[in-house]
């Protein structure tokens, strides 16, 4: 996380409010002060403060976490990241259900329940 983008990321969207830091700091419910410190990077809001800020300018957690808008690619890389790890998990699962039932084949063989054709 790149702090000082972050801060200049939260000074845009409050400058495309027309909001003072003043009156966005009454908002929130913190000092003006601390939101002179966001915006130069020398501090980062709370986690539940950044949620209502992503709320408030009307802009997704991760965008003020970048400190860019959502690019195309953004949304892009994460609908492959998710495919990916669909993938990777339907794969893990049927590994695993191959397992259970050799494993279920197997245990009834030994104990007779089933007879090995052979």
């Amino acid at each position: 996380m790149d702090q000082k983008k972050i801060g200049l990321f939260l000074r845009e969207l409050r400058n495309e409010k027309n909001l003072s830091q003043e009156q966005l700091a009454e908002e929130f419910g913190v000092s003006s002060r601390s939101i002179s410190r966001w915006e130069n990077g020398n501090t980062m809001p709370d986690i539940s403060i950044i949620i209502e800020l992503a709320d408030f300018y009307d802009v997704d957690i991760r965008e003020i976490i970048h400190g860019e808008r959502k690019s195309e690619n953004m949304d892009k890389e994460l609908k492959d990241t998710l495919v990916t790890v669909a993938d990777y998990t339907n794969n893990e699962n049927g590994k695993i259900m191959q397992s259970a039932v050799n494993m279920a084949i197997i245990t009834s063989v030994i104990f007779g329940i089933i007879t090995p054709v052979i």
